[in-house]
């Protein structure tokens, strides 16, 4: 069939439908004004003949750039490295995939103010939302894009502000990381976190807290800055002045770093150290043993915060603000797979 074989458009639509393009187009626009009988022509024919609006034209008409926009702050070649942050580029591109909606990436160098980037792009007007991450304590770009009341939705703990966000329960997610490797049998339990004041470190810090002082055990806390070397050098000398057993692990690519300092000790994963990290990504059968991981469900939460998104986009009747949570899973591998009486 023709249809098959080449691009629909809105007069093959209107032919099949036995109506002028202009009631397509008014159909396609919403314009309850169209006839039901009209109405449903239109739409039995979009359906059978499989037509999909073009996006571009769409964006045009309705004067916008047809862009999401997702900034992210890295050192030269730090996002490449990082699996999660390719994960999440991938699923919200995916989820934007029968949009009107393309996804364009900001990589903000750790030169850079972050702030100043989000004020060009909003005085530009390059993108019509946006997607933010690694929100922080008193976050200016929250406050930046409320005043231009501009559409975003957050990945992450908002800290209290009134914005839409999607996140896992983070302080949970350290908790059932942490009371895994105390029923494993360590008893030395350390935490490699991130820069004090972004919410995703410091809830899994309360986390962890909270399960040693359950336990009545001294916490171990080190923060690093975001990389698999920054990790590696905080263990290191966390192995070498206080002896730990075992790590919990802000993310997997920094687990890697982790790994990397226990073999140069002349340790072994998990019989002299475990470790369990986040984000469940690919690293975690690439290593030996694998790396248990808590799985925050990246897609569900990509999902959750592109569907917001687009009923912001669209103006649909919203409640106030919510902040969505996405459940998340701790999944066991051979890095923590120990116990006093051996290996599990």
């Amino acid at each position: 069939m023709r249809h098959s074989q080449m691009r629909v458009t809105q007069l093959d639509i209107a032919k099949a439908a036995n109506v002028s393009q202009a009631t397509v187009s008014r159909v396609l626009a919403g314009d309850e004004r169209v006839e039901t009988t009209m109405r449903d022509r239109v739409i039995n024919a979009i359906e059978s003949h499989n037509y999909r609006p073009d996006a571009r034209a769409r964006s045009l008409r309705k004067k916008r750039a047809g862009l999401i926009g997702l900034a992210v702050q890295r050192p030269s070649g730090g996002l490449a490295d990082d699996p999660f942050f390719t994960a999440l580029v991938a699923d919200i591109a995916d989820a934007l995939t029968d949009t009107e909606f393309r996804l364009t990436l900001e990589v903000i160098s750790d030169h850079q103010d972050q702030v100043d980037v989000y004020d060009e792009l909003l005085r530009s007007r390059r993108v019509d939302g946006m997607i933010l991450v690694e929100s922080e304590l008193n976050d200016r770009r929250l406050h930046l894009l409320q005043e231009d009341q501009f559409p975003f939705v957050l990945i992450g703990n908002p800290g209290g502000q009134p914005v839409w966000s999607v996140d896992n329960d983070n302080i949970y997610a350290a908790q059932i990381a942490t009371q895994h490797l105390v029923d494993m049998g360590y008893q030395r339990v350390a935490l490699i976190a991130g820069r004090q004041g972004v919410t995703v470190s410091d809830d899994r810090e309360e986390g962890y807290r909270r399960v040693m002082r359950a336990h009545e055990c001294a916490p171990m806390v080190f923060h690093a800055d975001f990389g698999a070397e920054n990790a590696r050098c905080a263990a290191a000398m966390a192995l070498a002045e206080h002896r730990p057993d075992a790590f919990v692990v802000l993310d997997d690519f920094m687990a890697m770093g982790v790994i990397n300092a226990v073999h140069r000790a002349g340790l072994r994963c998990p019989q002299d150290v475990g470790i369990v990290s986040f984000n469940d990504s690919r690293l975690c059968d690439l290593t030996t043993p694998g790396l248990s991981s808590v799985s925050l469900n990246l897609d569900r939460l990509v999902q959750k915060a592109v569907t917001c998104l687009l009923n912001l986009l669209d103006e649909s009747p919203l409640k106030e603000p919510v902040r969505e949570i996405v459940p998340c899973t701790l999944r066991v591998r051979g890095s923590s797979r120990f116990n006093q009486g051996g290996l599990a």
